[in-house]
Order: structure tokens, then sequence, then C-alpha cells
């Protein structure tokens, strides 16, 4: 079969170009509706323009350009990711997927393609939870699911209000049901993969099956805080060693349930009183158990629980558990999945099926309609750090991919 050539320069181009917004010493930094996101935005509306896309901005501040069919009411075609970054990030998370597919439509657009659905791509609003402690915004207004109410009066370490941030920027958490969207034939997204398993088995293509969704969790430990020199050690109620029992506890669950695709990670531990001549009293810990099987998923948090409370008892300790969110994991769509992969067998692009262990915009449109999640490798693994990188001869390929699955699907329509 005929090979689409993507302009490796006009790719190339475009990621230098909007990286040189947010760019500093220690990585680059595009908060959620700070000046710099709103910049590569502007940057973003401006490349779509040159090319002929009508380009808006919705409620929220999700930024759209809409390539019109032969028929412009006919349900849309929508791919896309994010432009926000974490702090001190790297150089392709979320904007690899956005210019991707701006390159995507360009190639498309000279090679005199008219398709039949409409065409639209999509920069998705704070993506990142770097800023206020919430992630993929955007795409959840889109999808009709974000809460207004839990997350409006959430603050950044500055101490900006989230609602403040987004009405200095002309957006309002009062109008985010005007970025839902009951249009669309499908979603794509294409994206680095933030791991290493395509790297480590030698493949050009992941195709995702499935977004791991987190379990989260506080645990809090007591004892009894006392002077380190005076107090015995048979007779103390030391809170940290039950603490270092039970992180080692989510270790071994996790390992347990590797081969399901779950992990179980402790992210925070916060020792009191936290002084060296002080026998710690407390220790709260933050758990995050994520998987794509729900049931593997729960039987590590019971396994965990179980461990807890027999630490604690063997110790004289108290212990309390906190939920912090319980969400499932959601599938992308078998019919897009096979598209994907029947270029790739065509093209003899290696790929693999694989689960995405990290959250990404195409978790909350595979709610709304069939999505399909696309991965690049990323070399050695590495992902929310300056010395993210991408072979570009892979960033090409998953361009190449990605834009003989949007022309058949604008073409065709069919899923």
């Amino acid at each position: 079969m005929e090979r689409i050539l993507v302009g490796h320069r006009q790719l190339s181009y475009y990621l230098q170009a909007v990286n040189e917004i947010g760019k500093t010493t220690a990585g680059w930094n595009r908060l959620a509706y700070t000046e710099a996101e709103r910049s590569a935005v502007q940057y973003f509306l401006e490349a779509c323009e040159k090319i002929g896309l009508v380009t808006r901005v919705d409620s929220v501040g999700n930024a759209y350009a809409r390539w019109e069919g032969v028929n412009p009411d006919l349900p849309v075609v929508l791919c896309g990711s994010h432009l926000d970054t974490v702090r001190n990030g790297g150089p392709l998370d979320g904007t690899y997927g956005v210019f991707a597919a701006l390159e995507a439509v360009r190639t498309l657009k000279e090679q005199g393609i008219t398709p039949y659905f409409p065409l639209e791509i999509v920069v998705f609003a704070c993506e990142e939870s770097s800023r206020f402690g919430v992630s993929t915004v955007g795409s959840k207004a889109v999808a009709g699911q974000l809460e207004a109410d839990k997350v409006r009066r959430l603050m950044d370490r500055d101490g900006i209000v989230f609602d403040e941030a987004m009405v200095s920027w002309g957006y309002s958490f009062d109008r985010i049901s005007e970025a839902a969207r009951d249009d669309l034939l499908l979603f794509i997204e294409i994206h680095i993969e933030q791991g290493s398993t395509l790297e480590s088995n030698g493949e050009q293509l992941g195709i995702v099956t499935g977004i791991a969704a987190p379990t989260r969790f506080q645990v809090t430990i007591s004892g009894i805080a006392s002077h380190s020199g005076a107090t015995m050690m048979s007779y103390r109620r030391d809170a940290l060693p039950a603490a270092a029992e039970f992180i080692l506890a989510v270790e071994r669950s996790g390992l347990a349930e590797e081969g399901y695709g779950t992990v179980a990670t402790v992210g925070v531990c916060e020792v009191y009183p936290g002084a060296m001549n002080v026998i710690p009293g407390e220790v709260r810990l933050q758990v995050d158990v994520r998987g794509i099987e729900s049931d593997s998923k729960q039987r590590v948090v019971n396994e965990l629980r179980m461990s807890l409370d027999y630490i604690c008892q063997k110790r004289r300790l108290e212990w309390s558990w906190n939920s912090l969110g319980d969400e499932a994991p959601v599938f992308m769509n078998i019919g897009l999945n096979q598209s994907v992969a029947e270029v790739c067998s065509e093209r003899r692009i290696s790929y693999r099926f694989m689960p995405s262990g990290a959250g990404h915009d195409a978790m909350n449109m595979a709610r709304l309609c069939p999505s399909a999640l696309i991965f690049v490798p990323s070399r050695g693994g590495i992902s929310h750090n300056p010395a993210e990188d991408t072979d570009e001869e892979d960033l090409l390929l998953g361009v190449e991919v990605l834009c003989e699955v949007l022309k058949r699907q604008v073409m065709l329509g069919v899923i």
C-alpha cells in the first residue's frame, strides 16, 4: 500500500516553535490557565488558521480547529490532546498529540482529500493536575462529567483560586454546560507512551485497550510520641516502623497482581512531629492503587486493609483509613483499535495491544463516544521530565498511522 509522506520538517518546526513557550533551564512550565499555556494555544490556533481551518475556543478554554466536511451536519471526527505541562515537564507530553493531529490534517489537505465527515482538532484545557490538583478538566467538561462545585474553590500554591484563574481568561465554571458536546462520531488521541514497554520490546506503536483507574486512600497510623532517649525500645509505640512495614506490604501486594497490570504506590509519607529526638507518634500515608482489572485492584485494597490491621495490632497502634477516590477503568473502542491495527499491519509496522497506566483525556472521551488512544515509544521510559524524548522516526511513524486512520474515518465514518 502507498505510504503517506508526512512532512518531517513541518512537524519538527511546529514542536520547536511551540516549545519555545514556557521553556526554562529546569524544564517546560505551561501550567493550566497561565500566560504560557494560553500563548501555546494561540500559536496552535494561528498555525491552524494558516492551513485554512476555522478556529474557536469554548467556555472552559478548550481550543478547536475545524475542517468542514462535505456534509457539515454529520457527526464530528475529533482528535487532539493538550498543551499544558507539569512543573518542569518535558517537550512531548500532550504537545506531540496536538501537533501530530495538525500535521496529519495538513498532510491530508495537501493530498487533496475532501472529508465527508467534519474533522476537528482539539487542545483540551488543564489536562495536568500540577496547578490545581485536578486533571483532565477540559475533556471532563466536553464529556459532561465536570463537577464544578467540587473543583472551583481549589487553590494553587500562590493562593489563586481556580474559579478566579478561569474568569481572568474569560472562561467560567458557570458556563461549563456550553462546553459539553453531543455531536461527536469518535475521538482519537496519539501520545508518547511515558513508559518503557514499547522500547524494551522493540515495538513501534502501542494500541491502548484500556486506561487504568486509581483507587486512592490515606492511611493514618497513630502511636505515642515520646522522648527518643528516655523511652526503652520494648515500651515504644512508634508509628514509623509500622508505616515501614505497611509500605513494604503495598509493594508486595502490587507485585502479586503485576500479571494483571495492577500497580500500588505510596506517594506521600508524613511523619509527626518530625523531630530527630522524638519517637514518631503519627504517620500519614497516601496510597495509589491503579489497574485495568477492577477485581485485581480490589484484591490489593482488601489485602492492604488486612495487612494494616495486623501490623497495628501487633504493635499496639491505632489506624484509620480514608478514601480519596475510587474510579473504574475505561476501555477503548474495539472497532477503532482494529482499524489502527489494520493500518499498522498493511505498513508492516510492529505494534502491541497494551493498557495505559497513566490517565489521559481519552478516558473521559471514551465515556462520550467511541475512542482510541495510540502510543509511540518513549526513550528510556522517561516522562514528566525535561529529558523526555522520542526518536523522530517514531514521531513521524505515529503521524503516518494517525493520518491514515483519520483518512478512513472522515471518508467512511465506519467504526
